[in-house]
């Protein structure tokens, strides 16, 4: 693969790579002083919507393509996972606990982003700007 290749395909999956790293991070402390002012709803969903803009443009290799219905049942499905993996994971962490309501927050910001990224994308391409 040349340097350029090497180049694209950090740009393409270093943002996704760096997200899921950050989500796990802030997952193993016992405690993230900032979202206490946010309903924790809010937070989770907020969350995994830029999880699945990051993963759906991961997979599509950019933003400048159409993105299949595959593609984005895919990105939604790896969230899922992702959002299941990441109760899991605090259920173990001092002072948080597992919660299937999150796991549903999550999923609902998943499908707001890829469901946003589709809808503007079409609005894009009508207005001619892609």
């Amino acid at each position: 693969m040349s340097l350029k290749g090497i180049l694209r395909t950090i740009w393409i999956w270093g943002p996704l790579v760096a997200y899921g790293f950050l989500i796990f991070y802030l997952s193993g402390l016992s405690q993230v002083p900032w979202t206490a002012s946010y309903p924790d709803y809010v937070a989770h969903s907020i969350e995994y919507m830029g999880l699945a803009v990051l993963t759906a443009r991961a997979f599509n290799n950019g933003l400048l393509r159409p993105f299949s219905g595959r593609t984005l049942a895919l990105a939604f499905l790896l969230c899922l996972g992702y959002a299941i993996s990441d109760e899991i994971h605090q259920k173990f962490v001092p002072n948080r606990f597992a919660d299937v309501t999150d796991v549903l927050s999550d999923a609902v910001g998943a499908g707001a982003g890829l469901l946003g990224l589709r809808l503007g994308r079409r609005l894009l391409v009508r207005g001619g700007v892609t």
